[in-house]
């Protein structure tokens, strides 16, 4: 005997989809959601009504002209809907191998409050646990919330950090218990949600972006001691994490270039990660050699970004000026072969550190060595270190609000 699916369940699943469009395309007017998921007009009228009156949806006012439907009667505008803004509150956090940063926000990703400690080999898991909890408890103690205002906790963790924080592979998965224990045993602190922080940090920059238009197709590149990326598929899902960060760095982009344990000669982990690239310029830095470069980094190698190496250039340190132009050519070649594997619309630069005029100097390095076409596709993160967190804010947002139909998962008793 078949089963078909609920009245209830069907109500649910529409109300994901109304929500779910909304996430992906920005504000929509009531006739643009049942075209767009050929529901009729009068159910989608219904849906939307009833999530007005829960608070969850908003009228935002009129349609700019253009966007004006064919199938309205002349003479009427379109409503837009979108998300209210204050229906919960999102609290974040992300653990990396140089800080954790914590912040709370609101359904629209506007801040409302950050913190951030400084990491080294020497911070403890423990110091780490702990300063998510105190942060997050002030947070919501400064502004006055309560745990049923709070969406959820989302944490990432950058795959350098798993081992430290007793995350392991399960199946075939990372399993975050121990984790998701550790921060969930605190009567204040609301539902805890965490996954791997490149792919977290991917969507809060498609969040961030969220302006109507369509999706592209991105490869979001994190530069640290590994080089990490996600991919993110046009219609956002939370499938579309790729875990293939590994296998990126084992690419070769120098044939018979440096070496490295455990990596081929000429790997993309060789040549491109910070230590790589502070390995590189080691070989010309001195106060004599290269006195702009030693001046700005105070004699002390770890300091040096690209931003840095570009002024370096530009200052007359004539040494830099080969080593610059090498490891440009092997960005180059890997964005190259990243946007060429994954059909990618952008490449999103996440913890470069460039500035607008650094960014610039940047795409020129690119469209020199493998044309404008992989130039124009380069963009900066929204979400830079201070504001990592917002990719466990993301986080929240897609579990506990947006896939299940806007009913938070302490609420889930009757819609």
């Amino acid at each position: 005997m078949s089963i078909g699916i609920s009245k209830l369940d069907l109500r649910r699943i529409n109300r994901m989809q109304v929500l779910k469009t909304i996430w992906e395309l920005g504000p929509i007017s009531r006739v643009d959601l049942s075209h767009q998921l050929k529901i009729t007009r009068a159910s989608i009228t219904q849906l939307t009504n009833a999530l007005i009156e829960e608070g969850v949806l908003i009228e935002i006012g009129e349609a700019p002209y253009q966007q004006l439907s064919e199938h309205l009667p002349k003479g009427r505008r379109k409503i837009l809907l979108d998300v209210n803004p204050n229906y919960r509150f999102v609290l974040g956090a992300v653990i990396s191998e140089h800080a954790v940063t914590v912040g709370l926000c609101t359904m629209h990703m506007d801040i409302l409050d950050k913190a951030m400690l400084p990491c080294n080999e020497h911070t403890s898991q423990k110091e780490m646990i702990q300063f998510i909890i105190s942060s997050a408890e002030q947070m919501m103690s400064d502004s006055c919330l309560k745990k049923e205002d709070v969406l959820g906790l989302g944490v990432g963790v950058m795959p350098i950090m798993a081992s430290k924080m007793r995350i392991f592979y399960k199946n075939g998965v990372l399993d975050f218990t121990e984790l998701k224990k550790s921060l969930s045993g605190f009567p204040e602190i609301p539902p805890v949600f965490c996954g791997n922080a490149v792919w977290l940090e991917a969507l809060a920059n498609a969040d961030l972006q969220r302006n109507g238009a369509a999706r592209k197709t991105q490869v979001y590149l994190h530069l640290g001691n590994h080089i990490q990326i996600a991919v993110l598929r046009e219609e956002k899902s939370e499938k579309d994490y790729l875990t293939y960060s590994y296998l990126t760095e084992r690419c070769i982009i120098r044939p018979n270039g440096r070496k490295q344990d455990g990596y081929p000669a000429g790997s993309v982990r060789a040549q491109l990660s910070l230590q790589a690239m502070q390995a590189r310029i080691a070989e010309v830095y001195s106060k004599e050699r290269t006195p702009f470069l030693y001046s700005a980094t105070d004699g002390y190698i770890k300091r040096i970004t690209l931003e840095m190496l570009y002024q370096a250039v530009e200052a007359g340190d004539h040494r830099c000026e080969e080593v610059v132009k090498d490891i440009m050519q092997d960005w180059s070649i890997l964005l190259n072969n990243l946007v060429c594997s994954y059909q990618a619309k952008e490449i999103v630069l996440h913890h470069f550190s460039l500035t607008e005029e650094g960014f610039k100097t940047f795409r020129q390095y690119v469209s020199e060595f493998v044309g404008e076409d992989i130039a124009r596709r380069l963009v900066c993160s929204q979400v830079e270190e201070r504001t990592d967190f917002l990719g466990g804010c993301s986080l929240v947002m897609l579990k506990n609000f947006y896939m299940n139909g806007g009913i938070p998962q302490q609420n889930q008793v009757k819609l």
